[in-house]
Order: C-alpha cells, then structure tokens, then sequence
C-alpha cells in the first residue's frame, strides 16, 4: 500500500473531548492516536464536517483546530499502540472509548491554536506538540 503522508506520524495515546465551536451540541469523546506537523489522528464515535471549527480538551489544556477529514475506521485486527489502557478518573463505560463493535471514525484536525494547562499530561502535550509542530504558538494558562 503506498503510503501519501505528507509528514510522518508519531503515535500518540491522550484522552481527547473535541466539540464544534458553531455548535456546541455536537461533541464526542475518543482518543488521539496520532501527533504530526499537520495535525492530530483522533478515534471518535460521531463524524464530524470537514472544514468543521473545533476545540479539542486534553487534560486542562484547550486547542482549536478544523476538520482535515473524518472517515468511518475499521478496527484493525491487531492491537495497535496503547489500544489496552484504562483512562485515569474516566468511567469504564463508552464515554470514554467507543465497544469495539461501535463505529468509530478516524478524524484528523489541523490544529491551529492551543492553551496549555498546568497539569502533568498538559506538560507532556506541550512537550509532543512543540516537537512535532515547531510552527504552532502555544499560549500558557496562569497557575493558580
């Protein structure tokens, strides 16, 4: 299979609440997968708009970014990388992961905006986010 990425991927595993900016109703959970210059590879269970306005949540930290694509995913046979964890404070419940007999759909965001928080995944967001996207501006929130 040839391979058309652009920019290469690193994989990444960090709990995601991506939500549209127009409208707030439509909002899903799901995991990023994927960190590159372009973007980030979401896995979630609702398909959202290309060219969509979004905010992604991870941990305490805000970024904003548009819909690249959102295309229904196959769940590979094998377990790809961190496919087995369990999220910190989540439920185990779906809200945090879809069954594995769910239609999930990989989505890619251009990010274009982030706020990072203080906590110690925002730290190693930023840390993943200015290796593998030197051209974005991070904005820091204020410690309490």
């Amino acid at each position: 299979m040839l391979d058309r990425r652009v920019y290469e991927r690193a994989p990444v595993a960090f709990q995601v609440r991506v939500t549209c900016v127009t409208n707030p109703e439509i909002s899903a959970s799901g995991e990023a997968t994927d960190i590159s210059k372009s973007g980030i590879g979401i896995t979630l269970p609702l398909q959202f708009a290309a060219g969509s306005l979004v905010q992604l949540e991870i941990a305490d930290s805000s970024l904003c970014g548009f819909i690249a694509y959102s295309r229904k995913w196959t769940t590979p046979s094998d377990t790809p990388f961190a496919r087995n964890k369990v999220w910190v404070g989540g439920p185990e419940s779906s809200e945090y992961g879809a069954p594995p007999d769910a239609t999930t759909y990989q989505t890619g965001i251009e990010v274009v905006e982030a706020l990072i928080g203080v906590s110690g995944l925002s730290q190693l967001l930023k840390i993943t986010l200015e290796n593998a996207m030197p051209h974005l501006q991070l904005a820091h929130t204020e410690q309490a």
